[in-house]
């Protein structure tokens, strides 16, 4: 039969999900909004947080550039030949007072070159009445550079630099005033590293001051302006140096980052138009509504075409795979386009097809295929103690031991004709059983010296009951070769057997020590595992063709033993009351 598109009056899942979205639409508008002015706040936050972070790293890095310039003044005045010419001066010869001379004005070139901020640096030595200088050389006083030095010392209490006019010095006495160190620090070089700082932003500006002070360097072209920004932090109490404020002068709001500059006792202060840092945050903003609002129309859009292209199609194929569930194999999907809908109608037309065919096939070939599967895993046992066998019965008749070698023969002959014999793949239940005991026979007598076996006689199984053929012999095979170690004596092996509603329990037990926790474990596991790709010899043998003829609840388990050795259950459970 055919399928044809559903109805107009039926409402789908997809419908449902339409109707919903579009509930949600309104309150999720508004969500939208909240969060895009939520994001803005964020954004602002995290430039200015940048733009406090670039304005730290500078004012830190020029801090830490004064306190080194002041360091090396310090270790200057202390310097050994300094001290010297200042103690000795008055009595020094020409020539060691010149050496000296010299070796203070090649420590002075070196502090010159230290940094890009000193533009000279030079000492005043009372005891010789020279300045030593990088800037005017050796100079005897009174001189104009003495004088100027002298006229801003006067300033008190002592300040932490000196000016005169644009020019800006640090300067430190010794030996109460016997030796004076002055460094001229460069305009230039300070006003470059403020200018760095404004670079951040296109319409910042940054100045160094204090209440004191006022501005002393400022990026700004009206210093007025700084100074006005100054006057709005001071009449404020000191600020979180980590959070940015907001200002307004001149009706219009600016951002402001105020830093430390210990070393000078300045403040390091940023200011930038806020329209320049919202600016950008506004576009977006229109941005968002105009992008929010064409997301509408093609959401529109898109829930009408996906219904006409893909949700009544599939629809059509759901239906198809719904009948296929209720076992209806008699079923074509009829496609009227070309797309690739075409393609999988088709495929899903051919798929059918096949599998109503490979359904036939493999219900004719599954019960042979069974069997010959049976058939191959019994196949696959092979008896390689016969050759040990026959060596013992050798050693025995060459010792004289006769009746010994006629029961192992006997044994062996059992043994040999009941693996080799044709018929049925399944055996009475009693018959399987005797066989594992001529088994046990066999390998008693070959090591009687030193490993036994006990059994329980059958009881309370029915003697209707058949299992495949060699099932039980290769669980005490298991048990001699590798249960007892070479020299172990007084080895035994416990075989048993139970039967209750259904369920046939065959149990082998051993008393050796050669099985650890380790191996037990491994073994569960490779019993657990599917083994089409394992060995199919041994315990995995007898597991594979339980499980194939009786299920997964039936075949081998093993455990650790009340005896110390290893156990193995073998269980055959059918759905019958018995087994057969």
């Amino acid at each position: 039969m055919k399928l044809q598109a559903a109805g107009k009056a039926k409402w789908f899942v997809y419908q449902k999900i339409i109707i919903v979205f579009v509930l949600f639409l309104v309150p999720l508008i508004s969500m939208n909004i909240w969060l895009n002015y939520k994001g803005m706040s964020i954004t602002k936050h995290a430039i200015l947080n940048s733009s406090l972070a670039g304005a730290s790293f500078y004012s830190k890095q020029l801090d830490k550039e004064m306190y080194f310039i002041r360091n090396l003044q310090l270790q200057l005045l202390n310097d050994r030949d300094l001290q010297k010419l200042s103690f000795r001066g008055s009595m020094l010869e020409n020539y060691e007072e010149v050496e000296l001379i010299d070796q203070v004005r090649d420590r002075l070139a070196t502090l010159l070159v230290s940094s890009e901020y000193v533009v000279n640096a030079g000492v005043y030595v009372e005891a010789v009445g020279k300045t030593i200088s990088t800037m005017s050389g050796v100079t005897a006083t009174p001189n104009a550079e003495m004088q100027l030095i002298t006229s801003m010392m006067t300033v008190k209490p002592k300040p932490s630099f000196y000016r005169s006019g644009d020019r800006i010095f640090l300067i430190e006495t010794e030996n109460n005033g016997g030796v004076c160190s002055y460094i001229e620090l460069s305009r230039p070089k300070l006003l470059e590293a403020l200018g760095q700082i404004a670079k951040l932003y296109e319409e910042s500006e940054v100045l160094l001051g204090s209440k004191e002070l006022g501005t002393v360097l400022t990026t700004a072209s009206d210093r007025q302006e700084s100074n006005a920004i100054l006057d709005l932090l001071d009449n404020q109490s000191i600020p979180d140096p980590n959070v940015p404020e907001i200002k307004r002068m001149n009706g219009i709001s600016y951002f402001v980052v105020q830093n430390e500059v210990s070393s000078l006792q300045l403040s390091l202060i940023m200011y930038v138009n806020q329209n320049e840092i919202t600016r950008p945050l506004s576009q977006f903003t229109t941005w968002f509504y105009t992008l929010f609002i064409i997301a509408v129309i093609v959401m529109v859009l898109y829930s009408f075409s996906v219904n006409l292209m893909i949700h009544r199609p599939l629809s059509k194929l759901v239906k198809a795979f719904h009948m296929i569930e209720t076992d209806n194999l008699n079923i074509m999907i009829e496609s009227r386009t070309k797309d690739e809908f075409h393609y999988v109608f088709n495929g899903f037309n051919n798929m059918v097809q096949k599998l109503k065919n490979s359904i036939e096939e493999n219900y004719e070939q599954k019960i042979a295929l069974q069997h010959s599967q049976l058939k191959q895993l019994q196949s696959q046992i092979n008896p390689h103690f016969l050759y040990n066998s026959f060596f013992n019965i050798y050693m025995m008749c060459k010792v004289g031991d006769s009746d010994s070698a006629a029961e192992l023969s006997q044994k062996l002959g059992n043994y040999y004709q009941y693996i080799t014999r044709s018929g049925s793949d399944e055996v009475p239940f009693y018959k399987e059983y005797r066989h594992a005991l001529d088994y046990c026979e066999i390998q008693c007598i070959r090591f009687s010296n030193r490993i036994a076996y006990e059994y329980e006689e059958i009881t309370g199984v029915p003697p209707s009951i058949s299992v495949p053929r060699l099932i039980i012999q290769p669980l005490v095979e298991n048990v001699f070769e590798h249960a007892f170690e070479d020299g172990m004596m007084e080895g035994m092996v416990y075989i048993a057997t139970r039967y209750e509603e259904g369920k046939l329990r065959v149990t082998v037990e051993d008393n050796g020590h050669l099985a650890t926790d380790e191996m037990i474990e491994q073994l569960r596991d490779k019993l657990a595992k599917d083994s089409k790709h394992m060995e199919k010899t041994g315990l995995v043998n007898v597991n594979n063709r339980l499980q194939l003829k009786y299920g997964p609840e039936s075949g081998l388990f093993v455990s650790r033993s009340s005896y110390g050795g290893m156990r193995v259950d073998l269980i055959i459970k059918s759905g019958n009351e018995e087994v057969q």
